[in-house]
């Protein structure tokens, strides 16, 4: 009986932490051999990408991370497929800008405007 206190925390330690990580990692490895060509990822530095090459023979991809650049990894690198592309900024994010960031906008416009004008008086000057 007196034992019983410290086989209940080992069941809860195997059902929260170690079960949970067992799938986690189950799921990583299948990710990672079911890697297709034209398949997109994000790496672990994360770096987003495409795979553009599957070499079975060893444990290597080819990703092509921007145009023409194609970096050799090994599968484990590969943290997770995406379904669409990074950081790309779509039409609702810009529809949603506050008053001040256009009035940044608008005054940073307005400033290289300035800069431009004093750059031709200058040169009409000589």
């Amino acid at each position: 009986m007196e034992f019983l206190p410290f086989i209940v925390i080992i069941v809860l330690f195997y059902f929260l932490l170690i079960r949970p990580q067992q799938k986690r990692a189950k799921q990583a490895r299948e990710l990672q051999l079911n890697l297709q060509p034209g398949d997109r990822v994000m790496l672990t530095a994360g770096l987003f990408g495409t795979v553009t090459e599957v070499e079975e023979s060893t444990t290597n991809i080819k990703v092509e991370i921007s145009d023409g650049v194609v970096i050799q990894v090994v599968r484990q690198a590969v943290a997770q497929k995406v379904t669409e592309a990074p950081a790309e900024e779509s039409d609702e994010e810009s529809d949603e800008e506050t008053g001040e960031e256009r009035e940044v906008e608008a005054a940073a416009e307005e400033t290289s405007a300035d800069a431009e004008n004093v750059i031709v008086d200058l040169d009409k000057k000589d």
